[in-house]
């Protein structure tokens, strides 16, 4: 509350702007009973934000606190992976939501070598192959589909609370399954205290939402507000 009154006062008519938005404009224009066409969303809010964080952050947060927050939790997940023995030098990693790059930057500069993307909207994929020369863009819905090739590390960051069907999260949940060798990490976030849904396009899974997706699976490390899980 106390940050939503914050950004109120600093902006006032964007707040509003946003605010109807949201809640009278978008649902109109996405939402499909009570789900939404994520591909035509994003699509649409990528090629409107360009590659700026808040293309794929919170809209109503500056570009200098989007940074900060997205900072903060890479660095946790970073510390968990490290903490968990992953050396990405080594790795093959599959980051589900891929955006704008700026997890394939950071991995980058971390000597990773085999990365695939793969994200509902190729708005950014040339772009991005362009700063990543030697990494691989995919277009899917992890809902819906399987990603090819086995991977040892698999990111999915900022993209969970975006699913907002239980039939559809359990399906993600699989594919992202299928897709890991055993013994691979899974890094999730956000996982939240409570399951609750907010707005059309956003629904916070638990903890325990997430473990009934994924029975193979046991939890390395809880920070913050992500999740490490290793493939048994």
């Amino acid at each position: 509350m106390r940050d939503a009154l914050r950004r109120f006062l600093r902006d006032p008519f964007g707040t509003l702007a946003r605010a109807c938005h949201k809640l009278l404009i978008a649902p109109r224009r996405y939402a499909i009973g009570d789900d939404y066409d994520a591909a035509r969303y994003w699509e649409d809010r990528f090629l409107r934000r360009g590659p700026s964080l808040r293309s794929v952050g919170d809209e109503g947060m500056t570009e200098a606190e989007i940074r900060a927050a997205y900072a903060s939790q890479a660095g946790e997940i970073f510390g968990m992976l490290e903490r968990a023995g992953v050396v990405l030098s080594r790795a093959r990693l599959l980051e589900i939501g891929c955006g704008n790059g700026y997890y394939a930057e950071l991995m980058r500069g971390r000597g990773l070598a085999h990365y695939r993307g793969f994200d509902i909207t190729d708005a950014f994929f040339p772009m991005l192959r362009e700063r990543f020369p030697g990494f691989d863009y995919v277009r899917g819905d992890i809902t819906a589909d399987r990603v090819a090739g086995e991977f040892d590390v698999v990111l999915m960051i900022d993209v969970v609370e975006h699913i907002v069907t239980e039939a559809k999260f359990m399906s993600a949940l699989a594919n992202v399954s299928a897709t890991m060798a055993k013994g691979g990490v899974l890094a999730l976030a956000p996982v939240a205290p409570r399951g609750r849904r907010s707005l059309f396009y956003v629904r916070f899974w638990t903890e325990e939402d997430v473990l009934r997706g994924l029975p193979d699976f046991q939890i390395v490390e809880r920070s913050g507000r992500a999740l490490l899980l290793r493939k048994t």
